[in-house]
């Protein structure tokens, strides 16, 4: 057992190293390392095969049902399964879940939009320091996608409809591997630069590279954006802005600004991929009218 220990903890201390070479913080670090206890503990515990991490459904189950019997939050335990999930797949593992398996939430939980004057502060800063991830902001905040989803965004992902831009997320990106198209609400100026960028991308030598692959004049190479980039960079921002900035809040005003203009939840849901309407009227029905919610039960 302690040969087990020890090497699913290299394996750990290996995936945290490569996270603070990213440029994630001590403090970060120390979390992700206090999460990834749990999985160590239980996975000794349970037996699992360190030189071959595959978790089937099964698996998860009985971890989830080992982090309740530890009194953790539903929020700690998302986070450790979230963490865990990267985890395996750093390693070359496999984690199998076909459904989305543990979806409790805190009651404290809910949908936390940027301001306005928030998002016009985060926008015109990216704008002069760093246009990639001001083409990303833009990305996520304008068609209310998950990180990974604009990550993985082709250029051809982005069509036109009518007049009306929209971006396609394809299986292989959508978390529920399941295509959805959602509309651009992005105006004004920011529409303008995030077309402009669009129309330059779609260039026949780059209709195979991400949105979001670019040159870096500094280190000389060509670099890839992926989720792991884009949270550290945003760790970084939070603290020079002064803001709570994550990838998941441009989602939430997206969703937000959607609902409080009075679009249907179900039609909202179908957009940004909710796989239960239940999410879309429970964490972000806030600033929907009881008019609205009535009209919904008789679909």
């Amino acid at each position: 057992m302690i040969e087990l220990e020890n090497s699913i903890k290299d394996k750990i201390n290996s995936y945290l190293t490569k996270l603070k070479k990213s440029g994630l913080s001590d403090k970060s670090i120390d979390t992700y390392s206090n999460l990834l206890k749990h999985f160590e503990i239980w996975a000794e515990d349970y037996g699992l095969l360190s030189d071959n991490l595959v978790i089937m459904e099964a698996d998860i189950e009985k971890f989830i049902d080992y982090l309740k019997s530890k009194n953790l939050s539903p929020t700690t335990i998302k986070m450790v399964l979230n963490r865990t999930k990267e985890f395996i797949e750093f390693t070359g593992g496999k984690w199998y879940a076909d459904k989305r398996i543990y979806r409790e939430r805190s009651k404290t939980e809910s949908a936390k939009p940027f301001s306005e004057l928030e998002l016009k502060q985060i926008f015109n800063h990216l704008k002069t320091t760093n246009k990639v991830y001001y083409y990303l902001a833009l990305t996520l905040y304008g068609f209310g996608l998950r990180v990974s989803e604009a990550v993985g965004l082709l250029p051809d992902d982005i069509i036109e409809k009518e007049g009306q831009i929209f971006v396609r997320v394809r299986p292989e990106i959508s978390k529920f591997s399941k295509s959805r198209e959602a509309p651009l609400i992005l105006k004004g100026e920011y529409r303008d630069n995030f077309i402009d960028f669009i129309v330059k991308r779609k260039h026949p030598k780059l209709k195979d590279k991400t949105l979001f692959t670019y040159y870096n004049d500094v280190q000389k190479r060509i670099i890839t954006i992926d989720r792991h980039n884009v949270k550290s960079y945003f760790h970084k921002l939070s603290k020079e802005l002064g803001i709570n900035i994550t990838a998941h809040r441009f989602r939430d005003t997206y969703i937000s600004y959607m609902v409080a203009k009075g679009i249907k939840p179900l039609t909202v849901a179908k957009w940004v991929g909710h796989k239960d309407i239940n999410t879309t009227l429970r964490y972000y029905t806030k600033l929907t009218t009881k008019d609205e919610l009535e009209e919904l039960q008789k679909i």
